[in-house]
């Protein structure tokens, strides 16, 4: 994606997101917020919503749930993806004039606690004072998301394997001396290991009060057994949210190919382009794939992977390769 297709300052300007179909209503929404000083941006489908769409960015979206337009996602399917992404923008679900629409809106209510919905033929200036008050509760869901992200990532790609084995135990409440014959360690290394897990994940609160205050209710909202059942739960989920093209870009990266050969691959390249202008693109869709999985870079994916499925080996040299970031 091009920075000229990104709204103007996405992450610093709070923006309401009209995802319709119908471009009257969308255009119609769009100028009256604007009239009424809110930045605002339209978009006639979920995938061109998604293809801008970056975590950083901040605001509401206004989703049509009779979102179907031909051959693209229906408004459920938009809504889904926002869930996998975890996208802490508040949605408000807009309905039609059809009993069908509500009943849609309804159940999708209890899915996540900031979602409201309205119907089209709402006033104006009702609609807009719940843009409002949605816009008022961004903040602290984002704060809220924001802490849930950082966390996850230490615990995928800061925590070695051998931390997240020690600290799901210091979670249940055993010692040292414990965790240490169940793993059959020496002691002191599981208290170097656990001095690490927690300096990593607490900072300077390393105590096992905090750590259970910090990361038990991740580990039970995500239904994870322990940590090293959370990695692997979060790794999956991430490849879940890439497409069959990021799939097999990343697949060829990560089998070593350069360049040139991606790009045959995928039938980017043309051999009488002199300027290579399909190089940018292979670079700009690896780099939106890895952004998805939160990763650095393919040398740290693979890493991962080494870990979680074994499909591809781990770089030469790494002395604890599957999760030291």
């Amino acid at each position: 994606m091009t920075e000229s297709a990104r709204p103007s300052d996405p992450a610093c300007q709070p923006m309401v997101h009209v995802l319709d179909d119908y471009a009257d209503f969308r255009d119609g929404l769009v100028y009256s917020l604007q009239a009424h000083g809110l930045e605002a941006r339209g978009h006639p489908s979920g995938e061109a919503f998604f293809d801008a769409y970056r975590w950083g960015w901040r605001g509401i979206i206004t989703l049509d749930i009779d979102f179907e337009p031909p051959g693209a996602a229906s408004g459920l399917q938009i809504f889904d993806r926002l869930l996998a992404l975890r996208c802490p923008m508040p949605v408000i679900f807009l309905t039609g004039p059809h009993g069908h629409d509500v009943r849609l809106a309804v159940s999708q209510v209890t899915r996540r606690a900031d979602v409201d919905f309205y119907a089209k033929q709402t006033a104006p200036a009702e609609l807009r004072a719940a843009i409002g008050r949605a816009m008022a509760r961004e903040p602290l869901l984002r704060e809220r998301a924001e802490q849930e992200r950082r966390l996850l990532q230490i615990v995928v790609a800061e925590l070695t394997p051998a931390e997240r084995e020690v600290l799901s135990r210091v979670l249940r409440g055993q010692t040292n001396y414990g965790i240490a014959r169940e793993l059959c360690k020496e002691e002191g290394v599981v208290e170097l290991q656990r001095a690490s897990g927690l300096r990593k994940v607490l900072g300077e609160r390393r105590t096992p009060q905090a750590l259970v205050e910090e990361l038990k209710p991740l580990i039970d909202a995500q239904g994870a057994s322990d940590l090293v059942d959370l990695a692997r739960r979060e790794l999956r989920a991430r490849r879940a949210l890439l497409s069959p093209l990021q799939q097999s870009l990343l697949e060829a990266a990560l089998a070593g190919r350069s360049d040139v050969q991606i790009a045959r691959q995928l039938g980017w390249h043309d051999e009488a382009d002199r300027e290579r202008r399909w190089r940018p693109r292979v670079q700009e869709a690896l780099d939106d794939a890895l952004a998805l999985l939160q990763a650095r870079s393919v040398a740290q994916l693979r890493r991962w992977l080494a870990w979680l499925d074994q499909r591809h080996p781990a770089d030469p040299g790494d002395p604890d390769p599957p999760g030291d970031g």
